[in-house]
């Protein structure tokens, strides 16, 4: 692992700086995952507008997405930040571990949406058969599926960073391991 410098919070430009407000609104603080794509001038707006962007997915089919990604990439940071999410959208930590462990009892939607996720992530995006059946069954079209495309994608990147930077966990630490 290299030795990634982060960058300092008060050292970035102005246009990452009023992004910053975004973050502390949402989190109460700048998380450390995204004071390091400061690192690149145009990291965090790029990456910022990916993570707003709008889809047909809700907030929890979201966090959904984000554990069971994170857990397959066995990302302790974005495991950390997204149970947090995931407690304040509702989940328990019951479900949270369920969730994680793609053994969601509790809503045969967000079963079919985890399953697809974790296919899409191992399978290198070749998925068929039961997993698709499954989500179509349960109401979601190719527009939705173009969307889980993109959570996938959006959260492989926030894991990508963290397994280069190994930047300090700064939310209540989740172990990979269930």
């Amino acid at each position: 692992m290299s030795n990634f410098l982060m960058p300092n919070e008060q050292e970035v430009s102005d246009k990452n700086k009023k992004i910053f407000e975004e973050f502390k609104r949402m989190f109460g603080k700048v998380p450390n995952i995204f004071l390091a794509f400061t690192s690149s001038e145009n990291g965090l707006e790029s990456y910022f507008n990916y993570f707003t962007q709008k889809n047909s997915l809700s907030y929890r089919e979201r966090e959904v997405i984000n554990l069971v990604v994170s857990q397959v990439n066995e990302c302790p940071y974005c495991l950390s930040l997204h149970s947090v999410i995931a407690e304040r959208l509702g989940f328990t930590k019951e479900q949270i571990l369920d969730i994680r462990a793609n053994n969601i009892l509790f809503d045969n939607k967000l079963k079919a949406i985890a399953a697809l996720a974790q296919r899409l992530v191992v399978a290198k995006g070749n998925i068929a058969g039961p997993y698709l059946l499954d989500f179509y069954q349960q109401g979601y079209d190719q527009g939705h599926l173009v969307d889980v495309v993109l959570a996938v994608g959006n959260i492989s990147t926030l894991n990508l960073l963290y397994a280069i930077s190994n930047v300090p966990i700064d939310f209540p630490h989740v172990t990979v391991k269930l």
